[in-house]
């Protein structure tokens, strides 16, 4: 079967379980926005100044279109009970590959500011190879302080400082007998933002980015330190997400892997898969739902949808927007999910049910962290 490429609208909605966490390099930023510009109506966008740790994680708007995709034949339906994982299962699904864990800790935190506590994290290999874990106040929007470990490899981009002045390297004190140097200072004006990278080991750097946190020049500067002194590096510990999915296809690429268990408010996460580059992808995202479901609507083909997409079908009994790449399902044991899928993936996934039936090979493991997984992916 011809894989059907994804509309404009379909690409845009992929973007809506993404639940970003912070990306501390600019180099990063710009070169993620202009793939997305292409990705949506192939434009590109010069690279903007942003300012040292800045969150540049978003809740993105949906763009939708019409298309309807039928369930998967035979579908059965695992009965919800209280807040147990609820597994759907439908038509047969692809031969399973074996995944490496996509989310491993490869660092954590030692020392924290009383209230802090590590609840997002992030496992990139688009460009730069690295894990983010963020650490945030429990319930609260208040600073936030994330700890980035790249792969192996040359030192990463400085980026830029607000106006779009290039960064430069601000003389610091080491780092466990490390260099290290500030991208961006605490001053004395109060400003509560910082950026502090070292090079933690041969061939191997770090950094620590704060923002919101009290305290004057000098008490932030040791609490920075502080903070990476007591880091850890080289774990191997498989981090648990709120789903488990059989039947991906094997051949893909983990692309982004994102977990936010409270970090900025959100609780949702991500798989996102590539091959043969960008234009050939596989996105497999739960968020937490608020109990409502979307109303948006095309005001034509192509079109853009404010807000939520409008259920066309149910899927297992849950409302859902349906569309030969793209599933979008409503209230799954707590959470939204969003399957999509282009290019050879899709085709692929089209031999044994597309992305409905990936779906039916979705477990949603609830609200519940004690419930979650190591071992996301089949």
């Amino acid at each position: 079967m011809k894989a059907e490429a994804p509309t404009v609208n379909e690409l845009d909605l992929m973007r809506t379980m993404r639940t970003d966490a912070p990306i501390p390099s600019q180099q990063r930023l710009d070169t993620g926005r202009k793939r997305l510009h292409a990705m949506i109506d192939g434009s590109s966008e010069a690279p903007r100044p942003v300012r040292a740790g800045r969150r540049f994680g978003r809740a993105w708007g949906v763009l939708l279109a019409g298309g309807l995709a039928t369930a998967a034949a035979g579908a059965v339906v695992a009965t919800q009970v209280g807040g147990s994982p609820v597994t759907v299962q439908g038509s047969p699904a692809a031969v399973s590959a074996r995944y490496d864990n996509p989310l491993v800790e490869r660092a954590t935190f030692g020392w924290l500011p009383a209230g802090l506590h590590a609840n997002g994290y992030v496992a990139d290999h688009q460009h730069e190879d690295f894990f983010q874990v963020t650490a945030q106040q429990k319930g609260k929007s208040g600073g936030t302080v994330t700890l980035t470990a790249y792969g192996r490899g040359k030192e990463p981009f400085l980026g830029y400082l607000p106006g779009g002045v290039p960064a430069k390297r601000i003389p610091a004190a080491s780092v466990n007998g490390h260099s290290a140097y500030w991208i961006f200072k605490p001053n004395p004006s109060g400003q509560s933002q910082f950026s502090l990278r070292w090079q933690q080991a041969p061939n191997r750097w770090a950094e620590l980015e704060g923002n919101g946190l009290p305290g004057n020049s000098a008490e932030l500067t040791k609490t920075a330190h502080r903070i990476a002194e007591s880091a850890k590096f080289g774990g191997t510990r498989p981090i648990a997400m709120p789903l488990h999915v059989g039947g991906v296809p094997g051949g893909l690429t983990p692309n982004r892997t994102v977990l936010n268990n409270g970090a900025y408010g959100e609780v949702g996460a991500t798989l996102d898969f590539i091959v043969d580059g960008p234009s050939s992808n596989l996105l497999i995202g739960v968020t937490k739902s608020d109990g409502t479901i979307g109303t948006g609507v095309a005001a034509g083909p192509g079109r853009p949808i404010p807000g939520r997409p409008r259920p066309n079908t149910k899927l297992d009994g849950h409302p859902a927007y349906v569309t030969p790449s793209l599933v979008y399902v409503y209230g799954v044991n707590g959470f939204n999910v969003q399957i999509n899928a282009s290019g050879t993936v899709l085709a692929k996934l089209n031999k044994t049910g597309g992305v409905t039936g990936l779906f039916h090979h979705l477990t949603v493991k609830g609200l519940d962290p004690s419930n979650w997984t190591p071992n996301p992916v089949n």
